[in-house]
């Protein structure tokens, strides 16, 4: 049976952090409550408060170093990606932010040594 993307994601942030890096949780995707209507006027708030779909699930900060990069979780063995997501993914590392794709236990380990980190 395969990982959900929760449990990637909380195996993800405590392998992080065994290697000195914080990683926080980008609340942006919600399941919510009520009606269409009220879905939509949920959605539009929660955007004016910051919410950007596509944004990378995890913030990784080094602890070690004035660093910091970016993770998308996804279910164990899945890679692709919504347009959104590859968006923010071009644009992040246009400007230099590492990002990466966790979909399985180890990916954090091959992360932080692709960013060059560990």
């Amino acid at each position: 049976m395969r990982l959900l993307e929760r449990p990637i994601q909380r195996a993800a942030i405590r392998m992080f952090a065994m290697h000195r890096c914080f990683a926080v949780h980008v609340p942006n995707g919600s399941h919510l409550a009520g009606n269409a209507m009220a879905r939509i006027k949920q959605v539009a708030a929660l955007k004016k408060d910051g919410m950007s779909p596509g944004f990378p699930d995890l913030i990784i900060i080094d602890q070690l170093a004035p660093r910091v990069g970016v993770v998308e979780c996804k279910r164990e063995g899945l890679a692709r990606l919504d347009p959104d997501q590859v968006t923010w993914r071009d644009d992040l590392e246009a400007i230099g932010i590492p990002w990466g794709l966790v979909n399985s236990l180890d990916c954090p380990i091959r992360i932080l040594r692709e960013w060059g980190w560990r």
